[in-house]
């Protein structure tokens, strides 16, 4: 039987050892262009090699399905590491310090540990299902604040939305008008963790990748929060699509942009 309290301590080990990557080397001037707003590093790719090589090591048999799909399955099977090596790419090569690696294990379908480390701040976020979240050893909770207006939002404009322009910015608007203020910082994985620990009281982004929102679901909802997709439905393992998370009470009043 899997002991995820031990498997949890190695990747932190390993995403803590893997994280001076973010610092050896130059993504400023080392870097590709997937798409419009859409980086790859080698940092991406040699810290995708590192965690590749061990995290299959710690569960036999386990598979792994990374953003940087050179070295990933499309495959499901028992257990699945799902990675994103760098979630903040862009911010990465504009040298605007927040990235982070970001890594879930699935049981099947289920998410049953969820870590996401912050370099920049030596912050690491997790959380093992039904045993609560945790930032650097200490409990989390969401925000218990229950007044829209009093709220504090983070957003995202990703890829997804360049064709929806006009839809974003009246979400933006309305967000603006009605709330205490609008952040974006540009790495959900990240930002889902502010809504886990109550920085935010919710963070609201459209057409993300399992590897981008994995992590940060199973922290959120172990923090005492909720995390739908944007047909109001509970967040699973679908591969593709947007999310609102945070207290129960402020996503369902950002339900209102849900399709």
């Amino acid at each position: 039987m899997i002991n995820y309290h031990e498997i949890l301590s190695g990747i932190e080990k390993l995403m803590k050892e893997a994280s001076k990557i973010f610092f050896e080397l130059d993504p400023q001037n080392n870097f590709e262009m997937k798409g419009r707003n859409d980086f790859v590093t080698e940092v991406d790719f040699k810290v995708q090699e590192v965690l590749e090589e061990e995290l299959l090591k710690l569960i036999e048999g386990s598979n792994l399905l990374a953003e940087e799909k050179g070295k990933s399955s499309a495959d499901i099977k028992d257990y699945t590491w799902v990675l994103d090596p760098v979630d903040g790419t862009s911010n990465l090569v504009h040298g605007f310090q927040h990235s982070v690696i970001s890594l879930a294990l699935m049981e099947k379908s289920e998410f049953v540990i969820g870590a996401v480390y912050d370099p920049y701040r030596d912050e690491f976020f997790s959380a093992i299902k039904g045993q609560g979240a945790k930032l650097n050893d200490k409990e989390i909770r969401v925000s218990t604040n229950k007044e829209f207006a009093n709220s504090l939002i983070g957003t995202g404009t990703g890829g997804g939305r360049l064709g929806r322009v006009d839809e974003t910015f009246e979400m933006m608007r309305f967000i603006y008008e009605n709330t205490n203020g609008i952040r974006r910082i540009g790495s959900a994985a990240l930002e889902m963790c502010y809504s886990a620990c109550g920085r935010y009281d919710a963070f609201i982004e459209d057409d993300l990748n399992l590897w981008d929102y994995a992590a940060g679901t199973l922290i959120v909802r172990e923090a005492g929060g909720q995390v739908i997709n944007m047909y109001g439905e509970e967040v699973s393992s679908e591969r593709r699509g947007g999310i609102i998370s945070g207290s129960k009470k402020i996503v369902d009043e950002l339900r209102r942009f849900t399709y």
